[in-house]
This record gives C-alpha cells, structure tokens and sequence, in this order.
C-alpha cells in the first residue's frame, strides 16, 4: 500500500536499484565552489533505526533548525535520502533549506535492509547533477552526510571498490563527506570505500541527540571552511569532530 504524499508539492521519489555497473569505469566529478553549501544527507531507514525511531527524527529536525539558523556562511541546500533495501528514497532534493519539512513519522519509517553502497553512489551521482546546474564560479560547496547503524547487506549496483573510486574522485573536486555508523566500526567499514580516519565517527542509537548536535557544529564548521575556499584535505584534518563532539556522541 502506498502511503499518502506527507509534503503535499512535494514529489518524494523512490529507486530501486537492480544492475551492476562497470567496475573499470572512471569518474569526474563537478568542481564543488565557495557560494554556500549543498548538504546531501544519506540516511539510514533500515528496519534496525525502529530502536531509535523517534529519537532519530528529533535529532535530524534539530539538526536542520540549527543550520537554518547559522546565516554566516551563504544558501544551504539540501537533500535527504533514505534507504531501506531494495529501495533509495529521496525526500527532498536540493530545496534551500529555510523551505526545508519537518521529518516525521509518516515520511521516515525503518524497513528492510541496508543498501548502503547504492544509496551513497545514487547521491554522489545525483549531487553531481545538482552542481551541473550552476556555472563553475557560482557552485556551491558539497558536504555528503552519511549515516547508518548496521553494516552494508543489500547493494546490487554498486560495491566497495566503486564506491572508493567514486568517494576518491568527489574529493578530488573538492567535496567533503562525513561518515558516522552505529554498531560497526565506522574506521574499518569507511575506510572499505574510501573514507578516512579523519571524516569517520562512531555513535551511539542511544544518544541521537548528542550525535545530531555534533554534527550541527562539524558541519556549520565545514561550510565556514568551504565559503573561505579551504580544500577537502585540510577541512579534514582541521574542522571535524572535536574529542569534546566525539564524546557528546557516545
């Protein structure tokens, strides 16, 4: 049964992901830029988020209020993706986020699996779109916000390796991605498709609170750095999470 639209205008999109892609493909991604920040947010709907259901749609709300707020570094942009295998399901892309919905229970229900892999590549590939849309010098920066709390079981498109090789080329443009997982060690798994020590976090399902509110402060941090022109490499090593954010995430 399909469930009512909850953001009437609104069009909330669903992929199903069945194909595999070439492996030896290479990719080259927009060149991200200094006029505000799109944040892509790739959620975790899978049928484990059920023991933080109402902890996680507070957390993301609050998450959301605190950016609309911080006027300091330009536009904000963003999109939420979800996934629960086999489906991605975009919510809403790329909307400045002053027009940005409140999540709730009608638009975030965990179900199913975790096709982590293939929502990260469906973003990557739909951010690139969204800057494809800009000229060079008025594109905004890119902050791919990735979190789950299990480990990746159903992705048919895309696997590790490309997924690295697409992270690798992001980056390479410039984008910065945030990896946070629950119930893993986020080091090991991020590090399997590319991300690093530096832009990699545990948290805990306990404390979605505590973890969306490190996140506002990396990520208000993040666009400051983007809006000066700093690089993804020393954005890593100089604005991500303090040990203070790392504990408030336990």
């Amino acid at each position: 049964m399909s469930l009512p639209n909850p953001f009437p205008g609104v069009v909330q999109t669903t992929v199903q992901v069945t194909t595999t892609i070439n492996p030896t493909k290479t990719y080259e991604y927009k060149q991200a830029g200094t006029k505000g920040t799109q944040i892509s947010v790739v959620l975790d709907e899978s049928g484990s988020m059920n023991s933080c259901w109402d902890a996680t749609i507070a957390g993301f709300n609050e998450y959301v209020a605190k950016q609309k707020a911080d006027t300091s570094s330009g536009v904000v942009y963003l999109t939420l993706n979800k996934f629960d295998s086999p489906h991605i399901k975009t919510v809403f892309a790329n909307r400045p986020i002053t027009e940005v919905p409140q999540l709730d229970k009608m638009n975030y229900r965990p179900n199913g699996g975790t096709n982590l892999l293939d929502a990260i590549g469906y973003t990557i590939e739909q951010t690139n779109k969204f800057l494809s849309t800009f000229k060079r010098e008025e594109r905004p920066g890119v902050i791919i916000v990735i979190t789950t709390d299990g480990a990746e079981n159903a992705s048919t498109k895309y696997n590790n390796q490309t997924i690295k090789d697409m992270v690798k080329a992001a980056e390479a443009a410039d984008w910065s991605f945030i990896f946070m997982g629950a119930n893993i060690d986020s080091f090991s798994v991020g590090s399997s498709f590319g991300m690093s020590a530096n832009n990699s976090v545990n948290y805990s399902t306990s404390n979605m609170a505590g973890t969306y509110s490190a996140l506002s402060a990396t990520t208000s941090r993040m666009r400051s750095a983007k809006a000066a022109g700093v690089d993804t490499l020393t954005i890593y090593e100089t604005a991500m999470f303090t040990d203070s954010e790392k504990k408030e995430m336990e």
